[in-house]
Order: structure tokens, then sequence, then C-alpha cells
């Protein structure tokens, strides 16, 4: 199987190399077909070319069509939008702050829609520094357990405690009281 197709492959590598036929390109030696002019053969030597073959671009038509179609679908409405906020919003300006006003985490932003982006999806500054000492607390308190379990199994070992030298006592419910009840039967 393997044989057939390496000397096909030859047979056709010969066959392109051929310095008889015309049109020996680098594309033609790579591809397994036959080389084809782009002149379709004319019937009775007059008239014009009946049918050129040529592959199909439908895909790549169909393709950016629709790369053309989703960008604009939400370009326009996108551009549409930064413009409305530049007209009518604009940046905001630096103000006086009365003395008991703090402001809030978006205020310090220039633009708009950074203010937005700020107040909708971020987290304030306070509740990210609550979360890192969150997790720094957790990794206080297992940092403290492996110690306090590392210095008990110190005890352990000097006291020669432990439990390997406990010896597990039987269920009491496993216990058959019966005989005991009744020592003359």
């Amino acid at each position: 199987m393997v044989a057939m197709s390496v000397l096909r492959a030859a047979a056709a590598f010969a066959a392109r190399l051929s310095p008889l036929k015309s049109g020996n390109t680098a594309a033609n030696l790579l591809t397994r077909t036959i080389p084809r002019a782009d002149q379709v053969a004319v019937r009775w030597g007059h008239g014009k070319k009946m049918f050129v073959i040529k592959p199909s671009d439908y895909y790549d038509r169909r393709f950016l069509r629709l790369l053309q179609y989703y960008i604009l679908l939400t370009g326009i409405p996108v551009a549409v939008i930064v413009t409305c906020v530049n007209v009518f919003i604009g940046e905001a300006e630096l103000a006086e702050i009365p003395e008991d006003y703090e402001p809030e985490h978006w205020e310090y932003y220039k633009h708009p829609i950074s203010r937005w982006i700020a107040r909708t999806f971020y987290d304030s500054p306070v509740k990210d520094y609550e979360k890192a000492m969150a997790a720094i607390q957790l990794e206080k308190e297992k940092a403290d357990m492996r110690l306090a379990q590392m210095e008990v199994r110190r005890h352990m070992r000097q006291k020669g405690d432990g439990p390997w030298f406990q010896v597990q006592t039987l269920n009491k419910e496993l216990i058959d009281y019966s005989p005991k009840s009744t020592p003359d039967n």
C-alpha cells in the first residue's frame, strides 16, 4: 500500500519534471494533480474561452462580508455612544470638596466612561484592601496552626506519648450482657 503510494508520487513527480511539457512551476510540483494551463481547449480553433476553472472564493467573500457586518454592528453604536458622551457630558472638572465629604472611588476618574467602568465593574480600593487583609489573616492562622502542630508533635516525641500507644476499646453496644442478667440459667 505504501509502496504503491510512493511509486505513484515518484511517477507524478517525474512527469512534472519533464522538459517537454510547458508550465512546470513550483506550485505544480507540490500538487498531486496534473498541471493545467489557464486556457481551456477551444473547439475547432475559433471562438472565445468557454469555461475557465478557478478556485471558488465564495467562503472568502462570505467571511469578509460577515466580518464587516459584525464590526459595523458593534462599532457604529459604540461610536455613537462615545461621541454623545463626549459632546453632551464631557470630562469632569476639578472643584472644591466640602470638608465632611469623602469622594467615592470612581469620582477620581476624569472621563465619564472611565467613571462608569470603575463604578460598575471594579471593586473599591477599600474593598480590595479588606480582601487582601482577609487573605493575609487566613495565611497567618494557617501558619499559627502549623506551629502549634509542630509543638504538639515535639512534646509527643519527648514524652513518648502519641496515638501509637493507644489501644482501641470495644464498642459497648457489642457486649452481650445476657448471661450475666440471669446467672442460674
